[in-house]
């Protein structure tokens, strides 16, 4: 397996005083762009357009804390009542928050609630001098790779600013803050810098499709360019909903780690069919391996069982071999991320069916009864997932 690092776009070490540190090239005149064309070349706002529009809702936010010191990074409003999204990575442990709106008042803001699990946050200011531009927040599930992306934010602090690119993938799981997993990220190749964390990702037409969070650094010497992701907007509605509520938000949880590879992507690596593959090795052919459960938590309630004591090598990798899950809620799974995308859809108490095999035995069905997601722990490198 390729490791893949991620980095998180907030600044550090910032001192707003003397912001501009950032040295330029002398770059070429490049051709001025057509008004009126999209992203794609297709009918609708062009990207000043769109800039002009929005750009006035998206801000920069300045934290500072006593532990880590000055830093922040992008954000947006998005209603008439003062509240901004954010990373939670950008605003954690500040001891004061403050706004710059595109038109130059700074405020003071206060932090309503902060999800490390999904990375995301929600500020507000009360007084502000100027009129606020609410962005409108899109579908992410309606959104398909090659689609057209703009993103709009404070990269290095020099200034709000806009660069373009497409949708490179969707579905990806992406590591929370606490070390959960985020699913249904939306993978793009729009340039992203530090500072650009908790800006927007939008359309063509300028709605909201995700929030700005992390870039890929290659690992093992390898080189990662342009594979930035942000956390998809329908994820960002339901975590804003309820921190406007209550202030936090709880998730559901069956406390497992699982590993990053399905069975059936393991068939792969070692060259052999599906078929072959379960055969030799007792798994089904699909499915998503548990490698650990936590104790006392309600997968081993429920009697599942991790294979971190037991592990074969399969194509240089070491393997758990533990219960496989092979359906939640009757729907076929074939990796860890299916099964983290239906819990994350459920809260705590809600009761999910799932299919499982222990390798060598027959399948069969167990209902598991939901906890609250404990606080996680930070991220490791290539650490499997949890939920």
């Amino acid at each position: 397996m390729i490791a893949t690092v991620v980095v998180y776009l907030g600044l550090s070490g910032l001192d707003d005083r003397d912001s501009k540190n950032v040295s330029f090239e002398q770059a070429q005149p490049s051709a001025a762009p057509e008004e009126g064309v999209n992203p794609g070349g297709e009918e609708g706002p062009s990207v000043r357009e769109v800039y002009t529009r929005d750009g006035p809702g998206v801000v920069t936010i300045y934290v500072s804390s006593r532990e880590a010191g000055p830093g922040g990074g992008s954000g947006f409003v998005i209603d008439e009542n003062g509240y901004v999204v954010t990373n939670q990575h950008v605003v954690e442990g500040a001891d004061s928050v403050s706004v710059s709106f595109g038109g130059g008042a700074k405020e003071r803001a206060e932090v309503v609630g902060e999800d490390p699990s999904t990375d995301i946050a929600l500020i507000k200011v009360d007084d502000v001098e100027e009129s606020l531009t609410p962005l409108t927040l899109g579908d992410s599930d309606s959104v398909g790779v090659g689609d057209p992306v703009i993103a709009i934010g404070n990269p290095l602090d020099v200034g709000i600013s806009v660069t373009t690119g497409i949708v490179s993938g969707l579905g990806r799981g992406i590591k929370a803050p606490n070390g959960y997993t985020i699913n249904g990220a939306v993978q793009t190749d729009a340039a992203l810098s530090s500072g650009n964390s908790g800006g927007p990702l939008l359309d063509a037409s300028g709605n909201v499709i995700g929030v700005n969070s992390q870039a890929a650094s290659g690992g093992l010497g390898g080189v990662a360019q342009g594979v930035n992701f942000a956390v998809p907007i329908n994820t960002v509605k339901s975590v804003v909903e309820q921190l406007i509520e209550t202030g936090e938000v709880e998730h559901g949880y069956i406390g497992v780690s699982m590993f990053p590879l399905g069975v059936e992507d393991l068939a792969v690596y070692s060259g052999q069919s599906s078929e072959d593959f379960s055969e030799q090795y007792g798994l089904p052919e699909n499915g998503a391996i548990i490698s650990k459960t936590v104790e006392g938590g309600p997968a081993d309630e429920a009697g599942l069982k991790g294979g971190d004591d037991e592990q074969e090598e399969i194509a240089g990798v070491e393997v758990p071999l533990g219960d496989v899950i092979t359906e939640v809620e009757g729907e076929s799974v074939a990796t860890s991320e299916d099964v983290i995308e239906v819990v994350n859809t459920l809260r705590p108490d809600d009761t999910v069916t799932l299919t499982v095999v222990t390798p060598g035995q027959e399948p069969r069905e167990v209902e598991v009864k939901l906890g609250v997601q404990p606080p996680g722990q930070q991220q490791q490198p290539r650490q499997q997932p949890q939920q």
